[in-house]
């Protein structure tokens, strides 16, 4: 633990210190915003398409909830997931975690349950981010850059990558789960979360990161004016942001580490200014609507309780 935080913090100070560079130099190139009604709707789209990132990922912990036979109901774990987010932005990156099992008690979850589903989920996460990132790289990449790559070459990596990855993690799950996970279940033990279920998630997971890499290029193209969309690429390099925020465990909601990596990864095709501005604003926006996810799941929580019994 003492190395992975050691790594973290090593991770967000090269991230901080580039980023901060990088701005200093680039922030004069950064296109002006029109502040028009097609930047409000890029905003507004932007902002409803990462709270549609709650739902699905809500959706996602039901599943693996049910996975082990713990009760749950749908509209109780999308609002919980929601109202925790919010919590993601306190130093760890674990509060927002326990924000979410401190709620779900109150709905009859079980706390070794709650903890080994986050744990499927932010491993699942990741390896859909990997797969998803490699994907979106492997396709997109080489024809930005210049690099002539055989297109059956590319079908070939873009398969290997998307496709062993989620296997190669189902057999994990299922050949050799850790036994601490089976000391947490207790008298729920099975054997392993069902394919259908691993695979659903999954699919989730890259869904919502290709909706963060559009977002991504929606605010290019309409916010600062990039003529021309290059939406795999957007969607392959936030992949790969989001992954390094994760990695990063003691930067809080991947400050830093996301909008460096992103700025990296976007400045071969939008241009530094561009990329920087799309970096933040991305943030920001972000950051809005983790409040506003909030707001929607202290209600939706306050009229779950209302209808649950004591």
């Amino acid at each position: 633990m003492k190395i992975a935080r050691a790594v973290g913090f090593c991770l967000l100070a090269i991230s901080v210190v580039y980023f901060l560079i990088a701005a200093w130099r680039y922030a004069d190139s950064m296109p002006p915003i029109a502040w028009n009604a097609l930047a409000a709707a890029t905003v507004a789209a932007v902002t409803l398409l990462y709270l549609s990132q709650f739902l699905w990922s809500g959706i996602a912990w039901h599943l693996w909830l049910n996975s082990i036979h713990e009760p749950s109901r749908p509209f109780v774990a999308i609002a919980l997931f929601a109202l925790s987010q919010i919590a993601k932005y306190v130093p760890g990156s674990i509060a927002h975690h326990i924000a979410r099992v401190a709620l779900g008690r109150r709905y009859g979850l079980g706390t070794p349950g709650m903890v080994v589903t986050i744990a499927m989920e932010q491993g699942w996460a990741l390896i859909a981010g990997i797969a998803m990132a490699g994907a979106s790289i492997a396709y997109a990449g080489p024809a930005i850059v210049g690099m002539e790559m055989p297109s059956p070459l590319r079908i070939a990596l873009i398969g290997l990558i998307a496709l062993l990855l989620p296997m190669a993690g189902i057999w994990l799950v299922g050949e050799s789960r850790p036994a601490i996970m089976d000391r947490w279940l207790g008298s729920r033990r099975i054997t392993h979360p069902d394919i259908a279920t691993l695979l659903s998630c999954f699919l989730i997971y890259c869904a919502n990161l290709a909706i963060a890499g559009w977002s991504v290029d929606l605010l290019a193209r309409y916010l600062f004016g990039m003529p021309e969309s290059h939406v795999l690429l957007a969607i392959g390099v936030f992949a790969a942001a989001w992954v390094a925020g994760v990695v990063a465990m003691v930067s809080p909601g991947g400050l830093g580490v996301r909008e460096a990596v992103m700025l990296a990864g976007l400045t071969p095709v939008y241009g530094p200014g561009t990329a920087l501005g799309v970096a933040v604003s991305y943030r920001v926006v972000t950051s809005l609507g983790d409040g506003v996810g909030f707001l929607l799941g202290f209600i939706a929580e306050k009229r779950l309780a209302r209808r649950t019994p004591a």
